[in-house]
């Protein structure tokens, strides 16, 4: 094939081949723009047009982080025992739980025993809930037995408060 090219080429007379080349040179560049040059200008043209906006979320995630900077570095205000058991009993009258529970005993500056021989367990839920939403407190275990109605639970938890 390679001879069959060459045997071609020295065929043709010098201004053949000029004409030949010329035209050949044309078809790369022709190539080269329609395949190299055009997408790449319509990409960038494309990237020009998110630039603005890929801005606006570098600057939020910027301030995001600085976000979280800021809020990690808040020192958690530690609990006294007495602090601690009375958030507890303090939500427990809030959630109207608090003619409900046995005792509410300190175990540590972190830890409160809470005992309910009878309490709805949905009321059970919220009240856990809220203590978790507004003091971080959470339930680091429990016992729970049933109840004698349905709906009623036993329960003997060991909270845990943040700090």
């Amino acid at each position: 094939m390679k001879a069959l090219l060459i045997q071609f080429w020295r065929a043709r007379a010098p201004r053949e081949r000029l004409v030949l080349g010329g035209g050949a040179a044309l078809l790369v560049l022709a190539l080269g723009y329609a395949y190299g040059w055009l997408p790449m200008q319509r990409d960038a043209a494309q990237m020009r047009k998110e630039l603005p906006q890929l801005r606006v979320q570098a600057r939020q995630l910027q301030q995001d982080a600085a976000e979280v900077v800021r809020l990690r570095a808040q020192t958690v205000v530690a609990r006294t025992v007495d602090s601690l058991t009375s958030i507890v009993e303090q939500r427990a009258v809030a959630g109207g739980l608090r003619e409900r529970i046995e005792s509410i005993t300190a175990l540590d500056t972190r830890h409160v025993r809470v005992v309910l021989p009878q309490v709805a367990f949905d009321a059970w839920v919220a009240w856990l809930g809220e203590l978790q939403a507004n003091d971080g407190i959470r339930v680091e275990s429990a016992r729970i037995e049933a109840g004698d109605t349905a709906g009623v639970i036993k329960v003997e938890a060991v909270l845990a408060g943040a700090g």
